[in-house]
């Protein structure tokens, strides 16, 4: 990414596509990318998922995912390459990343139908702005272009959800889901979150159960498994050195670990994500 002041920039889709033939292991997203498909279907790899994103759709990559996208589908496009800086303009920019379901650690990359012309029209206003000389003004402004793409995928993400997913004291699933992202790598027993959280492992059980079907525990493992698998996939750090980063203190309890909770070994599943030009 270049270093614009605002820390955003604005590709082509299918330049992005070009530049991924030269890959052999997935790529690991250093910034988030709000990807916005135009006209056909774009085939994503996304934390090992195959995510397919039609026509007039939207959708975010989270920093830190791993994703590969599908050289031989037909589709046009941009995205929107920014910082997590751009979440600390204002109060509202926080908060939004805290609660907006578009940025749910526990249901990511959820796909959005946009209006085509009107997506189009920002994009443009957008694009014309950055070839301005830059002033004191065009941050704002382009950040403004960028907070209604988001703004606009939230309405429709958001008509038919409760209230309580919005006020972020009152949603404790997401504010275990928050914590859980900051703290995986040391803290990985559910005591933690319940000090934190100032709640009992009764009620934080309860509410992950009813909200997302899973334990407190469980997801914890979940978690902490996702970032070992990408870090195998996309890097080429040892076995060692990714359970040192996981906080194990041995890598032979890593290992029993990896195996215990995917049926591979750590070198198994490196090699199975890797692959050619």
């Amino acid at each position: 990414m270049k270093n614009l002041p605002l820390e955003l920039e604005i590709q082509n889709l299918a330049d992005a596509k070009a530049k991924s033939l030269i890959y052999t292991r997935p790529l690991r997203a250093t910034s988030y990318q709000l990807i916005w498909v135009s006209e056909g279907e774009a085939i994503f790899d996304i934390d090992f998922n195959e995510v397919t994103i039609k026509a007039g759709e939207l959708l975010v990559i989270y920093i830190g995912q791993v994703y590969r996208m599908n050289t031989n589908v037909s589709f046009n496009g941009k995205k929107i390459l920014f910082s997590d800086a751009f979440f600390k303009q204002t109060e509202l920019d926080d908060s939004f990343q805290q609660v907006a379901e578009l940025l749910n650690p526990d249901s990511p990359n959820q796909k959005v139908k946009l209006d085509i012309e009107k997506v189009e029209k920002i994009f443009s206003l957008a694009e014309a702005e950055l070839k301005n000389e830059a002033d004191n003004f065009q941050t704002q402004i382009v950040y403004g272009y960028l907070r209604t793409l988001l703004f606009e995928a939230e309405r429709i993400l958001e008509a038919g959800q409760p209230a309580v997913r919005y006020s972020l004291s009152d949603n404790l699933t997401r504010r275990f889901c928050n914590a859980v992202e900051k703290n995986f790598h040391t803290l990985k027993h559910t005591e933690f979150y319940m000090h934190m959280l100032n709640v009992c492992e009764k009620t934080l059980t309860r509410q992950l159960k009813n909200d997302i079907e899973i334990t407190p525990k469980k997801y914890l493992i979940k978690r902490v498994v996702l970032e070992a698998k990408r870090m195998l996939a996309s890097s080429d750090a040892s076995v060692r050195e990714i359970s040192i980063d996981l906080g194990f203190d041995e890598v032979t309890n890593f290992n029993k670990y990896f195996i215990l909770h995917t049926s591979f070994t750590p070198g198994a599943f490196r090699d199975n994500h890797r692959f050619n030009s």
